[in-house]
C-alpha cells in the first residue's frame, strides 16, 4: 500500500513539472526550456502556476507526452465552444499569435462583437461604434453602401446609386465620411450655372433643382410640373416640344398670351386663324373654338366634327368628300335643306326620287346606301315578307308587279306557295301531280325536277336501274296508279315475276340473292352463302348442270363438306390411282386436277439421298398399280440374303422383307451398324 501511494505522488509531481516547463512568447514561436525532461522522476519545481493563465483547456489538447514541442498537428479543442470568442469568417484563418501576443491565453479578454478592441476605427467615431452594422468577418472591406446610406438623412436614389463614395465625399481621407449638405444646389451649382439648353441664371430659375429635375437624370427636367406653375395649363401634344420662349418672355417667364384656360386655342393662335386660306376661316365665319377641328398634336389636317356642329348629322359615306357649299350657303353656313335626322335622305334627294321612281317609298335607305346613289339594293325580304331567293332574284320587278304602285300580279299565301304563280306550268305539264311544287322542283330552276319517290311511295326509293325509268313503267293514268303491288323496297318478284318464271322458275324468289338493283343481267349468286359450299378454283367457271340436275337443281353428288373431293371425283380417283388416299387435296388443288403435287417425303424420302433419280415411275416401288399400299424395297435392294442376314445378325426381330426394311429405315438414315441403307 505504501508503494502505491508513493507512485501516485510521484506521478502528480511529474504532471506539475510538465505544465511549468514552458516559457514562450506566442503559439507560433514557442520557446521551450526543458528544465525537467519529460517523464523525469526528479522532483518538480516549486512554482505550480499555469503559464497560459486561468483556462480550462487540458494540456494534452495541444501538447504531447514526448515533449512540449512541437505542438500537436491538430489542436484538440474548439475555440468557438470553449472560449467566449466565436471564430467566424477571416478570424478562423489567422494565426493564434495575431491576437494572443503572449502565453497568457486568458487575455485579451473580449467577445466577437467587440471589434474596436482589435480594429482601429478609421471613421474616427463618425459612424458610431457598431462595426457590424456595415462590416462582417468575411471581408472587412466589403460593405453595402446603399444600405448604410439609407440610415442617414440622405438615402441614395437614381443616379446617386451609380457613383462612388469619393465622388461626393471628396475629402474623406482614410474613411472619414463627414456629413455633407443634402441640398441639390450644393453639389450641382456648376450644372445650374453652365446649363446648355436654358440659361438658368438669365431666366431667373429657382435653385430648388427638385422642382424640375430628378435623381434619375439631371439632364432631363422631367420633374417640372407646368400645370402647377401655370395655373392648370398642361403641356400636351406639340406644346410639350416647344421652347419656353415660344410662350414666355425670358427672363421672368411672363406669359406672352393670356389664355383663359387649357382649351383657349384662339388666344394664342389668332394669327393662324386669320391666315387660314383654305378655307378662309374669318370670311367663312368659322367658330373660334379651334378644338372642334384641330388637335393639340398638329395644326394641319384639321378634323372637323360635323356631327357635333350639326346636332348629330355625321358626314359618312359619299357625304364625307363633299365641299361645304354642297349643303351650306353664306358665311354663317346656313343649311340648304332641312333634314329631320341623319337618315332623312328624301329631304335632300327629293328631286332624284321623283325623277326615277316617284311611287317608291321615300325611305331611301331601303334600297340605297350612304356610299353611292347608284346600284340600289332593295331588300324585298324585309319589305314584303316574300324573300327573293333562287331564280326569283334576277327577275325584273314587272314579272310579279304592275303599275307605279307595284301592285302584285299573284296572290301567294306564303313563301312556298309556288302554285299561286306557276299554275299554268303545272296544268300544262302534270295536272294530276300534287300542287306542292317543292316536292319535285327547286327555287333555282323549274326544269330538272327532283322528285323524292321514297317519300311519296311509302319508302320505295328509286335506286339503281329504277332511277332512269319513266313513270309509266310502274304507274298508269293521271293519278299515277301503281301497276305492281310490292310489299317493300326489296320485293323484286312482285314486279319481275315474268322474268323469274322464264329464266329459272325453280330458283328462290328472293331475287337479290343473285341480282342487283343496277342490272338484271350478270347475276352474281353467292353459292357459299346459299349452300354452305363455296365455289372456288375450277368450280367457279363450271355450269350449274355439272353438279345439279333438273329444274329444282337437285345435287348430283353429296359431299360431306367443302373439302370432300372424292365424293364428286370418285371415278377420277379409281381411274388414275386406285389405292391412293381419299384426301385429294394432299396432291391436287381446287384450281386444276392436273399437275398434282404429292409430297412423297411425308411418307418416305424418294427425292433425296441415294433414292434421288433411281426410280422411273410409281410402279418402281409400288408393284400393284391398283393398290399403292403395297410396295417393295427388295426390287432394288434385294442384295444377297445371306449377306444381309449376316449384316443384321445383331438386330433383334430382323426379317428379310420390305415392310421390315421401312420399319427400321423410315427415312433412309444410317442403320445401327453404320451402313447406309441402299448402298
Amino acid at each position: 500500500m505504501k508503494n502505491v501511494v508513493s507512485q501516485l505522488i510521484l506521478a502528480a509531481w511529474i504532471v506539475i513539472g510538465l505544465c511549468t516547463n514552458v516559457i514562450a512568447s506566442s503559439p507560433d514561436s514557442l520557446v521551450y526550456f526543458d528544465l525537467l525532461p519529460a517523464h523525469s522522476l526528479a522532483f518538480p519545481p516549486v512554482s505550480t502556476l499555469n503559464p497560459h493563465g486561468e483556462i480550462a483547456i487540458p494540456c494534452e489538447a495541444c501538447h504531447t507526452p514526448e515533449a512540449w514541442t512541437p505542438l500537436r498537428k491538430t489542436l484538440d479543442f474548439d475555440h468557438s465552444e470553449q472560449t467566449r470568442f466565436v471564430m467566424t469568417g477571416r478570424h478562423a484563418e489567422v494565426a493564434c499569435a495575431n491576437c494572443h501576443l503572449d502565453l497568457r491565453f486568458d487575455r485579451p479578454n473580449f467577445t466577437a462583437d467587440d471589434c474596436a478592441s482589435c480594429h482601429l476605427d478609421v471613421h474616427r467615431g463618425q459612424l458610431g461604434d457598431d462595426c457590424q452594422s456595415c462590416h462582417n468577418t468575411e471581408d472587412f472591406g466589403l460593405t453595402n453602401g446603399t444600405l448604410i446610406h439609407a440610415q442617414t438623412s440622405f438615402p441614395l436614389t437614381g443616379s446617386h446609386l451609380q457613383v462612388t463614395c469619393e465622388t461626393c465625399h471628396t475629402e474623406a481621407l482614410d474613411g472619414l465620411f463627414a456629413p455633407l449638405d443634402t441640398d441639390c444646389f450644393a453639389c450641382h451649382a456648376p450644372e445650374y450655372q453652365n446649363a446648355a439648353s436654358i440659361d438658368h441664371i438669365a431666366a431667373g430659375f429657382s435653385t430648388d433643382c427638385a422642382q424640375c429635375h430628378t435623381t434619375l437624370a439631371f439632364s432631363s427636367a422631367g420633374g417640372f410640373n407646368h400645370a402647377a406653375a401655370a395655373g392648370g395649363f398642361t403641356l400636351v401634344g406639340t406644346h410639350a416640344e416647344v421652347q419656353c420662349a415660344a410662350c414666355h418672355t425670358v427672363p421672368g417667364f411672363e406669359p406672352i398670351f393670356a389664355a383663359a384656360e387649357q382649351d383657349d386655342c384662339f388666344a394664342c393662335h389668332q394669327d393662324d386663324y386669320d391666315r387660314a386660306g383654305d378655307p378662309d376661316h374669318a370670311a367663312a365665319g368659322f367658330p373660334t373654338d379651334c378644338a372642334q377641328c384641330h388637335t393639340v398634336t398638329v395644326w394641319e389636317n384639321a378634323d372637323f366634327e360635323h356631327v357635333m356642329a350639326s346636332d348629330g348629322f355625321a358626314l359618312i359615306g359619299a357625304h364625307q368628300p363633299l365641299p361645304c357649299s354642297a349643303c351650306h350657303v353664306g358665311a354663317d353656313f346656313e343649311v340648304l335643306e332641312d333634314p329631320s335626322d341623319q337618315n332623312d335622305c328624301f329631304a335632300c334627294h327629293a328631286r332624284e326620287h321623283e325623277e326615277e321612281h316617284p311611287d317608291f317609298p321615300t325611305d331611301c335607305l331601303q334600297c340605297h346606301t350612304v356610299e353611292t346613289w347608284d346600284d340600289a339594293d332593295f331588300d324585298h325580304n324585309t319589305t314584303t315578307d316574300f324573300s327573293l331567293v333562287g331564280a326569283h332574284v334576277s327577275l325584273p320587278c314587272s314579272s310579279c308587279h304592275v303599275g307605279n304602285d307595284f301592285e302584285v300580279i299573284f296572290d301567294t299565301d306564303n313563301q312556298d306557295d309556288c302554285f299561286a304563280c306557276h299554275a299554268a306550268e303545272h296544268e300544262a305539264e302534270h295536272p294530276s301531280l300534287p300542287t306542292d311544287c317543292l316536292q319535285c322542283h327547286t327555287v333555282e330552276t323549274w326544269e330538272d325536277a327532283d322528285f323524292d319517290h321514297a317519300t311519296i311511295a311509302d319508302g320505295f326509293a328509286l335506286v339503281g336501274a329504277h332511277q332512269p325509268l319513266p313513270c309509266s313503267a310502274c304507274h298508269v293514268g293521271l293519278d299515277f296508279e301503281v301497276i305492281f303491288d310490292t310489299d317493300d323496297q326489296n320485293d323484286c318478284f312482285a314486279c319481275h315475276a315474268r322474268e323469274h318464271e322464264e329464266e329459272h322458275a325453280d330458283f328462290p324468289t328472293d331475287c337479290l340473292q343473285c341480282h342487283t338493283v343496277e342490272t338484271w343481267e350478270d347475276a352474281d349468286f353467292d353459292h357459299g352463302t346459299a349452300t354452305e359450299f363455296a365455289l372456288v378454283g375450277a368450280h367457279v367457271s363450271l355450269p350449274c348442270s355439272s353438279c345439279h340436275t333438273g329444274p329444282d337443281f337437285d345435287l348430283a353428288f353429296e359431299p360431306s363438306g367443302q373439302n370432300d373431293c372424292v365424293a364428286c371425283h370418285q371415278a377420277d380417283t379409281d381411274d388414275a390411282h386406285y389405292g391412293f388416299p381419299s384426301d385429294c387435296l394432299q396432291c391436287h388443288t381446287v384450281d386444276t386436277w392436273d399437275d398434282a403435287d404429292f409430297d412423297h417425303a411425308s411418307f418416305f424420302p424418294i427425292n433425296s439421298g441415294s433414292h434421288a433419280g433411281t426410280w422411273d415411275s410409281c410402279q418402281t416401288c409400288h408393284t400393284q398399280p391398283a393398290n399403292f399400299e403395297v410396295f417393295s424395297c427388295l426390287t432394288c435392294h434385294e442384295h444377297n440374303r445371306e449377306e444381309m442376314d449376316d449384316k443384321h445378325e445383331d438386330v433383334g426381330d430382323y426379317v428379310y422383307e420390305s415392310n421390315a426394311c421401312l420399319q427400321c429405315h423410315p427415312d433412309g438414315e444410317e442403320n445401327r451398324s453404320g451402313v447406309q441403307f441402299g448402298r
